[in-house]
């Protein structure tokens, strides 16, 4: 067998294997639940953003941003990992309006993944 076709083979059966594993070799931190949810209409300030990943992350090299609409950060204090995938940042009081939560978050398997989710705050019924 030449060589070439030696790596190759052993490349095409490392690829089958991962795949047949059940492992994500290569799956990406992304949003699985935020609280507010993504798109949410709250009725009273939320205290803090918490956002769950789809894996567990690296707490140094992620962050999470919260902003006004006219851009104003809102988000104060250190951010926080709740658990291996969970991260939270506190808020400070928040008025009616529109609010996005700009995210970045470094998986454990290094791939560095970022958007942005958003919620509203309306006014409470009189």
């Amino acid at each position: 067998m030449s060589s070439k076709f030696s790596i190759a083979l052993s490349a095409a059966l490392l690829l089958i294997g991962l795949s047949i594993s059940g492992k994500q070799a290569w799956a990406h931190a992304y949003p699985a639940v935020s609280v507010p949810n993504n798109g949410a209409t709250v009725r009273e300030s939320p205290r803090e953003v918490r956002i769950q990943f789809t894996e567990a992350v690296e707490l140094a090299f992620s962050q999470i941003t919260v902003k006004t609409a006219n851009g104003e950060i809102v988000s104060q204090g250190k951010l926080r990992q709740l658990s291996n995938d969970t991260l939270a940042i506190d808020l400070k009081t928040l008025s009616v309006g529109n609010y996005s939560v700009e995210w970045q978050a470094l998986s454990v398997d290094t791939h560095v993944t970022d958007g942005v989710l958003r919620f509203t705050i309306a006014a409470t019924a009189k």
